[in-house]
């Protein structure tokens, strides 16, 4: 049995109801699917309760970092060592600027808004008692602003900015004693803004805080002595989000509706051959990073087997008990999807020998068929641009088009159940590691004005006018042309599409001929006569090949025939 006809048996009794390695059969599926057909471009549009968003994060935008009572962050702290050069002091100063992040949310047309709260801003130490009532007062404005233009805030209560006096006093998240104290900040935030809110995120691609915070040390707060302890981070995230999504299942859901989930980061992957190993290691790797947080939250409460055999005893593990209280604590997929983790971020070592790809739509199937086809809110997606481009942002346009048309066809042509899209982000600002180097923003921010002008950029416009339209919808010159031609419309040929090898012609024929013109016009060879060899090519004019075209003509019924030569000469039979 070939290895490609054993990968696609064990495909097919897979996808019979195997979970939840039931992802395994996507690779095979669009494998399968007819080409070039089903990469067209699908022009169709969203469910009409579809959620349109954008979105930023605190540290990247909001600047004002010692204003107001606000206490330092990991990343206040960590843009100012190693050989960091620039700060997220400042950002885009959205903190003073709500009116001009406001005004380009209108201009968007988008109905939801996602954005994270500071929590040293809020809770300067980390914790209740060092309670920062100007700083929450921004945010009761930001939301009473959103309310005012219809849109809907999407919270996100941990965006990578932990409160450094908890860093420094408690080791951040390596230590289980932020479970609880995570959670009473988030009770705060329940309390104080659940009424408003009907979307909540607890935090922010944990596998970018776990592996990058406390393993490479690529992002605050850079650790990286210990190998194993990104796993013990990933462990108390998880159990800390679980805590969180409790609470607001017990104390606050009844009275606000709201939905809760955490926000999981993934790249997508392809086999390097078409082997069963191959794909199992594209499996595996997807199980690494996304499975990692996803499996405990909407499968078992465990982590995937493929992490637990290759990992072992570095890997925690969770009590019964935590696993009931793990299982099914999200209310939806959220899904980040993008520059901040794929082709980045990612370790080689996680690839497993396979190939990263960029590919939105696979991943979304993958996730509706690993994970029981739950509800996916994409909470963050884009590209970005290098360098100072300005308002022309081609390159930023063309992924934006592409994702979103990914999550179109997802919906139609795969049948996965996509609520809502976010693009990233709204405006220019510091980008993490990588500084300002690159720009994100849909609007450009001229960092070198008093004021952080912003200026809607070419990405901009196109993801307000497919906002607009909901989506990409048939315009009647791309709708396929249907009807019978009239009667008496000729159908033609050009000589030059019919290619006829025809040999010998007169032009290769080395005999010499004499015509008898006076006489019955018939063509009388002259023996012993030999005509110099010819090098010539054959022509599409040449007698003999004039005769196979004509014969060709009659067979296909062909009422015209256009001869270009020396001369244009239109034939009509």
């Amino acid at each position: 049995m070939s290895g490609l006809f054993a990968l696609m048996t064990f495909l097919a009794l897979g996808s019979a109801g195997a979970k939840p390695q039931a992802g395994l059969k996507t690779w095979g599926r669009f494998s399968k699917l007819p080409y070039p057909g089903d990469t067209a471009f699908l022009y169709a549009t969203f469910p009409r309760d579809f959620i349109w968003a954008v979105g930023t994060a605190a540290y990247q935008v909001e600047g004002a970092f010692e204003k107001d009572g606000k206490g330092l962050s990991i990343w206040d702290t960590f843009t100012r060592g190693g050989n960091r050069k620039t700060t997220g002091d400042v950002g885009s100063d959205s903190y003073h600027n709500i009116n001009a992040d406001i005004r380009a949310i209108r201009q968007l047309g988008v109905s939801h808004y996602r954005f994270s709260l500071s929590w040293s801003r809020i809770f300067p130490n980390g914790t209740r008692g060092s309670y920062n009532e100007i700083g929450t007062n921004y945010y009761r404005w930001l939301i009473k602003r959103l309310k005012e233009i219809r849109v809907q805030p999407v919270v996100t209560l941990y965006h990578w900015d932990l409160p450094q006096h908890l860093q420094q006093s408690l080791g951040g998240w390596s230590n289980p004693e932020l479970v609880e104290i995570f959670k009473d900040y988030a009770d705060f935030c329940f309390n104080e803004f659940g009424d408003d809110v009907k979307y909540w995120i607890t935090i922010d691609n944990p596998f970018v805080v776990a592996q990058h915070g406390y393993g490479t040390g690529l992002v605050a707060p850079g650790i990286k002595n210990d190998p194993d302890l990104p796993f013990r981070v990933g462990h108390n995230l998880i159990k800390a989000h679980a805590a969180v999504w409790h609470l607001y299942n017990r104390h606050y859901r009844p009275r606000q509706q709201g939905k809760l989930s955490m926000a999981l980061g993934s790249h997508w992957i392809k086999p390097r051959r078409t082997r069963l190993e191959s794909l199992r290691e594209c499996q595996c790797s997807l199980d690494h990073v996304l499975g990692w947080f996803a499996r405990p939250l909407f499968t078992d409460g465990e982590y995937p087997p493929c992490m637990r055999e290759r990992l072992g005893s570095r890997l925690p593990s969770f009590t019964q008990e935590e696993r009931e209280q793990v299982r099914g604590t999200a209310d939806f997929f959220a899904l980040s999807h993008g520059a901040t983790l794929s082709f980045q971020l990612i370790n080689d070592s996680l690839k497993f020998g396979q190939l990263e790809d960029l590919d939105l739509r696979m991943l979304l199937y993958w996730i509706n068929a690993e994970y029981d086809k739950p509800p996916i809110f994409v909470v963050q997606s884009g590209w970005y641009v290098l360098g100072n481009t300005k308002t022309e942002d081609p390159k930023h346009m063309f992924y934006l088009k592409r994702f979103i048309a990914e999550a179109l066809k997802s919906i139609i042509t795969d049948g996965v159940n996509v609520i809502g899209y976010t693009a990233w982000s709204l405006i220019d600002g510091f980008e993490w590691h990588r500084e300002y180097g690159i720009r994100c923003g849909l609007y450009y921010v001229d960092f070198n004005t008093p004021d952080m002008k912003r200026e809607p950029k070419t990405s901009a416009t196109f993801y307000r006018n497919v906002i607009h339209k909901n989506g990409f919808p048939e315009l009647p010159e791309n709708r396929p042309a249907q009807g019978m031609f009239p009667c008496d419309f000729a159908w033609g040929v050009s000589a030059t599409s019919i290619q006829v090898e025809t040999t010998p012609t007169q032009f290769a024929d080395p005999n010499v001929y004499l015509w008898n013109i006076s006489n019955n016009g018939e063509l009388i060879k002259l023996e012993s006569f030999r005509a110099p060899p010819s090098h010539r090519a054959t022509h599409c004019a040449d007698y003999a090949i004039i005769r196979q075209q004509v014969r060709l003509l009659n067979i296909y019924q062909l009422t015209n025939f256009k001869l270009r030569n020396r001369y244009k000469v239109l034939y009509a039979f």
